[in-house]
């Protein structure tokens, strides 16, 4: 499974930002234990992935939505015309 992945701390009750690699994740734990419990591992800490952000439609770049559009209009008239 990739990325992207976090390490969280349920001692600290904190979830790292996301990386790219599970390796990634594991040197921002490795730095935060260092940091705040004196490089010992807390009970239950653990590399996560993490979903992706949703798409929005908003975010679809222009092009994508007209060609989405137009896609969808000539599915419906194709099921118009069998049906219709």
């Amino acid at each position: 499974m990739g990325g992207p992945y976090a390490y969280r701390c349920p001692l600290c009750r904190t979830t790292s930002e996301p990386v790219d690699t599970r390796a990634e994740a594991r040197a921002e734990g490795k730095q935060h234990r260092h940091d705040f419990h004196g490089g010992h591992h807390p009970d239950g800490e653990e590399v996560i992935p993490v979903a992706p952000p949703p798409v929005r439609w908003v975010d679809v770049p222009r092009g994508q939505k007209i060609a989405t559009v137009l896609l969808v209009l000539a599915l419906l008239l194709g099921v118009w015309a069998k049906t219709g």
